[in-house]
């Protein structure tokens, strides 16, 4: 993808640092911590958000994010999002490694690590804004996905727009591997990112 997203003056800075990163998640428990056996912590160079109308499945919204260079390379590519006011929408979000060939779907591993992960979609007026900035204003966000405990997981998601809305959505990856309650706060953030977002 080409063009990039002037959606916002301060959109090249939010995107510079929102470079996305995934905790080394996948070490088995005996294997040794020696240089032989170090493993990297997993790159997610690429996020896909595909919402589905609810009332209409051939009618979808697909949107990008990508950094192929890293950080400190070149800005990712960001797709904005246009949503439709007063719409239920099925969230499906994907996240690869396509830097190795074939990409690595970094999704089937938190699917398979549910217990240990929650998948966050957060809106916000402000680009980079805190966590308790976000909103429930502009849409109702219920996972459909559940782990072993009945708790969500969050990479199938049914969002409800309200309003006409401009601002930003966040998807994060939050890794809880103890204390995971269906909540944001247990844990550390694995990957995150976002993307402008306009629903009218």
């Amino acid at each position: 993808m080409k063009n990039m997203i002037t959606f916002h003056k301060s959109i090249a800075f939010f995107a510079a640092a929102a470079v996305l990163t995934f905790s080394a998640c996948k070490k088995e428990k005996n294997e040794p911590d020696d240089a032989a056996n170090e493993h990297e912590n997993e790159e997610i160079t690429t996020v896909k958000l595909t919402f589905t109308n609810a009332v209409i499945p051939a009618e979808k919204v697909i949107a990008t994010w990508k950094d192929m260079d890293g950080a400190g390379g070149a800005a990712p590519q960001i797709s904005n999002i246009v949503l439709k006011a007063n719409t239920a929408y099925l969230l499906s979000t994907e996240l690869f490694d396509e830097h190795k060939n074939p990409a690595d779907n970094i999704t089937n591993e938190i699917q398979e690590e549910g217990d240990e992960h929650r998948v966050f979609h957060l809106f916000f007026a402000n680009a980079d804004a805190p966590v308790k900035d976000s909103l429930n204003t502009a849409a109702t966000v219920t996972a459909l996905d559940k782990d072993s405990k009945n708790l969500p997981v969050g990479l199938q998601v049914h969002v409800a727009t309200k309003a006409a809305f401009k601002g930003y959505f966040r998807m994060v990856v939050r890794h809880q591997v103890t204390g995971k309650d269906g909540t944001y706060a247990p844990g550390s953030t694995d990957a995150q990112t976002e993307f402008p977002i306009e629903i009218k």
